[in-house]
């Protein structure tokens, strides 16, 4: 599979990211505000050891992207139980 550019307009024109700091907490999205990044920031922060960046699409979207950005972890979003123990609070987690 090819990586292509993660930064396309079409690849980022559907792709929501999202920002959390310090700890990682389950929310309904209508009770807390959400910071977003801009994809410039976001360039900036894909070498940063300390950022996750985590792609929270469905599998089908995932498969069918040409788009999708180098080292980010898949996660199921329905499943966030299951694996939100596993990223360490002190780590920046973007979501998208």
């Amino acid at each position: 599979m090819q990586i292509r550019n993660p930064f396309g307009v079409a690849g980022f024109s559907i792709l929501l990211l999202v920002v959390i700091a310090s700890c990682f907490t389950v929310a309904s999205a209508a009770s807390i505000e959400v910071p977003r990044l801009s994809v410039e920031k976001t360039k900036q922060m894909l070498a940063d050891p300390e950022v996750v960046i985590i792609d929270v699409r469905t599998a089908k979207a995932w498969w069918k992207s040409p788009t999708k950005i180098l080292n980010a972890v898949r996660e199921e979003l329905g499943s966030v139980e299951q694996w939100a123990g596993k990223y360490p609070k002190d780590k920046t987690l973007i979501f998208y």
